[in-house]
């Protein structure tokens, strides 16, 4: 929906690890270090894409530096700063904004500062139909 509604849509994507999903710091990690190489949302939708893969495993780190050799980040780079302060600090802290303004789960979508309810984000016409609204509401064309 980016490429669909261009520069009037700006999306912002925060952590949420829930705590009862095995995996989902490393998640969050292996993608937050892949941004501080440019490449956030490729490694993003690779962990999405394939959770099934992964979700039941138990040690994810080989996967997730596979998928890092994949979309051609310097490895040993990505390795340091998937463990490093500043990825744990970036996590906790939108952990911490995400439970300051009511979120419960993942996904949580907000649209202009309100939250986008769950079951429209299940459909991407309902959701698609809901940016358009709020674009045009806004006079942006």
């Amino acid at each position: 929906m980016h490429k669909e509604f261009g520069d009037k849509l700006r999306v912002t994507f925060r952590e949420y690890p829930l705590p009862g999903h095995n995996h989902a710091m490393a998640a969050a990690s292996a993608a937050e270090a892949a941004g501080m190489q440019k490449k956030f949302w490729e490694m993003h939708g690779l962990i999405y894409e394939h959770q099934k893969d992964w979700k039941d495993r138990y040690d994810v780190a080989p996967i997730f530096e596979g998928y890092a050799k994949q979309i051609g980040l310097d490895v040993e780079r990505w390795k340091r700063d998937a463990q490093s302060e500043q990825v744990s600090q970036r996590i906790f802290l939108d952990s911490r904004r995400g439970q300051s303004i009511g979120v419960r789960g993942t996904p949580t979508v907000f649209l202009n500062g309100r939250e986008v309810p769950f079951e429209t984000l299940m459909a991407a016409d309902r959701l698609r139909a809901v940016i358009q609204n709020e674009i045009n509401a806004s006079g942006s064309r």
